[in-house]
Formats: structure tokens, C-alpha cells, sequence
């Protein structure tokens, strides 16, 4: 029961650490294109942006970090390696969701006559 515990709190930890950083993403760059931000935008962003690629991240983070765990003894090299890995998915989810969004534009093209 605790390693599901521990689990579920994991996910949940990498969740949330993904969400806010796609978030802070969408803020710092695009605050230049907005008149104010405010909690309406920022649930939007989070509805549309962060969820897409947050849950995907975290699961392969824990996914992951339970292999990492078991292999890597010294507490430093596992931190480090932790961070690197959760950096490296969140840039590969991102990379996946940029695609979908080329061609869903791409096939959906509003300026195309049907």
C-alpha cells in the first residue's frame, strides 16, 4: 500500500511541477501579446496547454524513475539524472503536441476553399 502511495504522490508532485512549468512557459512568452494576464487566462493555458502535456510527462517520469531508482546508488548522480530525464520528456511532449498542432492547422486550414 505505501508504494502506491508513494506512487500516486509522484505523479501527482511531477503533475504539478510540469504544469507550472508549461504555464511559466506560455506566460513569458507570449505576455508581450496580451493586454493583461489574469486567472482567467492563466486556467486557460493550463486547460489547453498544460494538461495536454503534463499528464503524459509525469507518467513517463515515474515510469521511469522507479528503473532509475534500483540502478543508481549515489544520491547526487540520481538527482541529477532526475532532472535531466524530467526535462528531456517534458522538451519530447512538447515536441509531439507542437507536431499535432502543424497538422491539425495543416488539415484544418481555414483559408482553404472545400
Amino acid at each position: 500500500m505505501k508504494n502506491i502511495t508513494q506512487g500516486i504522490g509522484k505523479i501527482l508532485l511531477v503533475f504539478l511541477i510540469a504544469n507550472l512549468v508549461v504555464t511559466a512557459y506560455f506566460l513569458f512568452a507570449y505576455s508581450p501579446l496580451v493586454q493583461s494576464i489574469d486567472l482567467k487566462l492563466i486556467v486557460k493555458i493550463i486547460k489547453q496547454f498544460g494538461l495536454i502535456i503534463s499528464i503524459p510527462t509525469s507518467i513517463l517520469f515515474v515510469l521511469i524513475d522507479t528503473v532509475l531508482i534500483k540502478r543508481i546508488t549515489k544520491t547526487w548522480v540520481l538527482y541529477v539524472s532526475r532532472i535531466i530525464i524530467f526535462f528531456g520528456i517534458l522538451y519530447i511532449m512538447w515536441l509531439f503536441f507542437s507536431i499535432y498542432l502543424v497538422a491539425s492547422a495543416l488539415i484544418d486550414n481555414p483559408l482553404m476553399d472545400k
